[in-house]
């Protein structure tokens, strides 16, 4: 967002003109070591029980229930009736073992409840997930992974989140950071993962959105 501001000593005269930006909370990954790439990914929408895919050239696209748009650098996913229940990103990284990071800057709109924004996909437990982060509504907008609440607040602002994998033969474990702070490590199970985020879960309100911008991803 660019906000201009216009000072004029006298009429007539030269005009001195101030740009603002906002800054961005993008800061690169938490930790050392790692290494930037860019994996492939796809866009799905669920719509009435049957996935669509679009390639990730797509700017716009929309369902029954839900749409997607990118511009300016921002993605937005939208769910306005049951006919959908997901849009998301998947991405096409699929791991068993090593170390993974997301990185992202997430705004979740006013009204938004119960739904996913990002997750870790893969358990072979029960063939789903091993994280999930979920926006809710209370306390002005709430973040919920791993079983806690992580950040309140959160409607209409941009929040950074990382959040790191390191998934072995057996398991592993991953962490969460919000805004550059450690709030969470868990252990997670072993499964086929990879990375996703959107807006998902059955619509309990009258509409839900998020919106995701600096999306990277990063390995060793």
């Amino acid at each position: 967002m660019r906000l201009t501001r216009r000072i004029a000593a006298i009429a007539g005269t030269a005009v001195l003109t101030v740009i603002l930006v906002q800054p961005s909370a993008f800061a690169g990954p938490v930790g050392s070591g790692w290494q930037e790439y860019n994996p492939s990914w796809n866009l799905q929408i669920q719509s009435r029980g049957e996935m669509k895919s679009y390639p990730s050239s797509t700017n716009s696209a929309s369902g029954p229930g839900g749409s997607y748009a990118r511009s300016g650098g921002v993605q937005t996913f939208k769910l306005f009736n049951n006919g959908s229940n997901r849009v998301e990103v998947r991405v096409q990284d699929n791991y068993r073992t090593g170390q993974r990071q997301f990185e992202g800057e997430l705004k979740v709109t006013a009204g938004t409840d119960d739904e996913s924004a990002m997750q870790i996909f893969g358990n072979d437990g029960d063939g789903a997930t091993t994280l999930m982060i979920r926006s809710f509504s209370k306390n002005g907008g709430t973040l919920r992974g791993g079983g806690k609440d992580l950040i309140s607040n959160i409607y209409g602002k941009w929040v950074r989140i990382n959040v790191t994998h390191n998934a072995t033969a057996t398991g592993g474990s991953y962490s969460i950071y919000i805004n550059g702070k450690h709030v969470h490590t868990n252990n997670g199970p072993k499964g086929d993962h990879y990375f996703k985020y959107g807006v998902y879960g059955t619509l309990k309100t009258s509409g839900a959105e998020h919106q995701w911008r600096n999306v990277h991803f990063y390995r060793k």
